[in-house]
């Protein structure tokens, strides 16, 4: 990737346009292949995919959604700029927050704990997106992304989730729907839909609290349920 890629501190204006943090573990490549081949090749969005992956083995995922979407699809790395038209997707073995309009990576915690790499995104996406900020839980076990959407919809951004019925594995969604907070539950092929009619908003129509309250909430979020270090 060019030097053009890693842009510098403040060269970027904060939040140009929608980032879509999409979050995916058990079953979730297929919901994947249908939100991504509904996002048109000029959109005006960024998105970043978070799958529970081995560590110890290479991903072919960037590889596998390419062919589905027209969006070009990069593996995340460290120092890109989230740019528009552009599908990120972490490597394996690795956490992944956006600071700055940049990717950043990072090792997981090697502490106890179920790792919770979706949550890590998202409290940070939230932090640096703002209402800008567009949360979207797939397919998978457990509960990944239930505790980081709570700083989506605290700063002001859209939360979605996969109708559990249509997922493989419900346990993502089901516990997202449970927060009370997702603005919306779609079959996968339906939620770029709901993406576009969010994007397409004019500007200054969101509703609810300013920056501050917004990032109070995160802060406190990160205190209550951090169990490796999400310093922002």
């Amino acid at each position: 990737m060019s030097g053009e890629d890693a842009t510098p501190r403040g060269a970027r204006p904060r939040n140009p346009f929608p980032v879509v943090a999409v979050g995916a573990s058990a079953g979730g490549l297929e919901a994947c292949r249908k939100l991504f081949a509904a996002i048109p090749a000029d959109t005006r969005l960024a998105f970043v995919l978070v799958m529970h992956l081995d560590p110890n083995h290479a991903s072919m995922v960037a590889e596998l959604l390419a062919a589905d979407t027209g969006l070009e699809v990069l593996e995340a790395a460290e120092g890109l700029a989230v740019a528009a038209g552009r599908l990120f997707v972490i490597p394996p073995g690795a956490y992944l927050a956006v600071r700055d309009g940049v990717l950043r990576l990072s090792a997981p915690s090697a502490g106890h704990g179920v790792r919770q790499p979706f949550d890590f995104l998202l409290t940070s996406l939230a932090a640096d997106a703002g209402a800008q900020a567009v949360c979207v839980v797939l397919s998978g076990t457990g509960s990944d992304g239930s505790a980081g959407l709570r700083a989506i919809s605290a700063a002001g951004g859209l939360v979605i989730a996969q109708d559990p019925a249509e997922a493989t594995w419900s346990g993502m969604p089901d516990s997202a729907v449970a927060t009370g907070l997702v603005d919306h539950v779609l079959p996968a092929a339906q939620i770029a839909g709901a993406i576009a009619a969010h994007a397409a908003r004019p500007e200054g129509a969101d509703a609810g609290a300013g920056d501050g309250a917004a990032l109070e909430g995160i802060l406190a979020l990160v205190r209550q349920r951090a169990t490796h270090d999400v310093t922002l």
